[in-house]
Order: structure tokens, then sequence, then C-alpha cells
């Protein structure tokens, strides 16, 4: 997968950061959903004419990046690793409970397969119904596919599908810190079925990111361990353009 490779032992827990660093881009964060919270409290005080004020503008980046403008700086978040982060504790949440609903396909479609390719699926078949997937034996090398997850509104289940097979048969520097088979299926799917770079997003898709990457236990990176966001202050701008 294009988006990068794992970085050893432990990269889905997050990696050591800063703790002033965080607690300022938290702050930060903070402030950027409160000025939105007191945006839509002034639109619900005004009479019904009026009409709602808007969340603060975010800007993609070739439509792979998410710009907001803080307090004092600007803060960047990577979509796909955002969204990676995201799906991976989502999914380890969810393990232990209630399979999930995936979404009923209206039309089928099947998978032709190498018999290992098969034989790992078997081995992980748990974890990924857990995950919403109906994968059934159909024929000789094959596997029809009746349901999926759906992650995102751009989820390509039959992409996804291969790219996980491929890894949890011959394996990544991510997938071999696993502690466990669920870990394995969540690492993996968090990173094949994430959003990826180069898709274009919505407003309220990209307000989402943010809002949802900054309920996670640990928003500042992904699994592989990789930054979530990137934090640009007013000094450092003005230091790049000669302004001191």
């Amino acid at each position: 997968e294009g988006e990068g490779a794992g970085q050893g032992t432990g990269a889905a827990g997050g990696m050591a950061s800063v703790p002033g660093q965080e607690a300022d881009e938290v702050s930060q964060i903070n402030l950027f959903r409160a000025r939105a919270a007191q945006a839509e409290d002034a639109a619900a005080s005004e009479e019904v004419y009026m009409p709602r004020a808007p969340r603060p503008a975010l800007l993609q980046i070739h439509n792979s990046f998410i710009l907001a403008e803080t307090r004092d700086g600007v803060i960047i978040l990577d979509q796909h690793a955002a969204h990676e982060r995201i799906l991976y504790e989502r999914i380890i949440a969810g393990f232990g409970g209630e399979a999930s609903e995936g979404q009923r396909l209206l039309f089928p479609f099947t998978v032709r397969l190498t018999k290992p390719e098969l034989e790992i699926v078997e081995s992980v078949s748990e974890p990924l119904a857990s995950l919403g997937f109906d994968l059934t034996p159909f024929g000789q090398g094959a596997l029809l596919v009746q349901s999926v997850p759906s992650p995102h509104p751009y989820f390509n289940a039959e992409q996804c599908i291969r790219e996980m097979i491929q890894e949890l048969l011959h394996g990544s520097e991510l997938t071999r810190s696993a502690n466990n088979q669920n870990e394995r299926v969540a690492m993996s799917f968090a990173c094949k079925g994430a959003i990826r770079a180069g898709q274009k997003l919505a407003q309220e898709e990209m307000h989402e990111l943010f809002d949802q990457l900054f309920a996670t236990e640990l928003p500042y990176h992904d699994i592989h361990g990789r930054p979530t966001v990137v934090r640009l202050g007013l000094g450092e701008l003005r230091r790049k353009f000669g302004r001191t």
C-alpha cells in the first residue's frame, strides 16, 4: 500500500510525544471546536429565518491533507493517517461484542483466490465476520462476497479485500507487530480500508475527521507510528517569510 511502511512492535499504540506540545495542540483543537460551537449557538439564538452560522472553513490540500487555522498558527491533518487511527480504535473496541452488521450488497460479487489465499481467509474468518464481512466459499477457488463493512462513502470493498489478503498472507512489518489474529485483522483493515490520499472530501467530512480523531485515545499517530497532524506556529511561518 502506497501509504508507507510500518515502524515495528507497538506502533498501533502510538509513539512517544512531547507532553507540552501535545497539550498545546489539544488546547488549539479545543479552541477550534469552541469557536465552532459558539457560532452554532449564536445561529440558534437568531430568528428562525436567519441562516445558521457556518463552522470554520477547512482547506483540503491536494485531496490528501486538511488545514485548519488555530489561534497562533495552523494545524495540518493527514486524512489517511487520521482515518486509519479512527478505524483501528473503533475496530479494537468492537471486538468481543456482537459482530458488526455489514452492508448487504445488492449485487454480491466473487473474488477468485489461490489455495493459500483461501486458507488465510479461513484462518481469520471470525474477526472478518466481526468487521461485517460475509465471505462464503463459492465453487472452486472463489469467495462470494455478500456483505462488507462501510467505513466511509468511498470504500472499495473488492480492492480492500484483495489488499488485506495479500498483507495477511505475506505479512508486513505492521501485521507482524500484532499480538493476535484480531489485532492483525484490525491493523490490516484500518490501513487498507481507511480514506485514501487523493480522495476529495466535503467540508462536513473534513470536520468529522477532526472530531473523530481527537476523540480517540492516541490521536497524534497512526497505527504505523507516523504523525496524523503537524502544527505550524505563527512564529515559524513568519521566519519562513523573513518576518522576524
